[in-house]
């Protein structure tokens, strides 16, 4: 069970780092678009929204990881075929609940970061 711990930490730091990276990303506006230049606000704006996004996903991704980890401890903790079963629902019920919280976080990220820059 130890390992398996030690997994999730990797896994869930590796996710983390992928949405980090994301938003790492250059995001300067194309010479030849006709876009015309944002204020300081919209793109204070723009950068929350993408951040509160990355999070979003990183939060589902590794709801997700620990959803496949933890299907992964039942099918080899050697548990009878009911215990095996129900404790394969539990990782995904559990999953869901945690992709709900995320998603639910987001909503209000989104409604913050709108009051914010009003």
């Amino acid at each position: 069970m130890h390992s398996s711990s030690s997994l999730k930490a990797i896994l869930a730091i590796t996710a983390a780092s992928l949405s980090l990276s994301a938003m790492a990303v250059d995001k300067t506006i194309d010479p030849t678009n006709s876009q015309t230049e944002m204020t300081p606000q919209q793109q204070e704006k723009r950068d929350l929204k993408t951040e509160s996004k990355a999070n979003y996903k990183a939060r589902k991704d590794i709801a997700e990881v620990n959803k496949d980890l933890e299907i992964s401890d039942c099918k080899t903790s050697g548990l009878d075929s009911k215990d095996a079963r129900d404790c394969k629902h539990s990782a995904k019920v559990g999953a869901k609940a945690a992709k709900h919280e995320a998603k639910e976080v987001y909503k209000g990220d989104k409604a913050d970061i709108k009051a914010h820059t009003e």
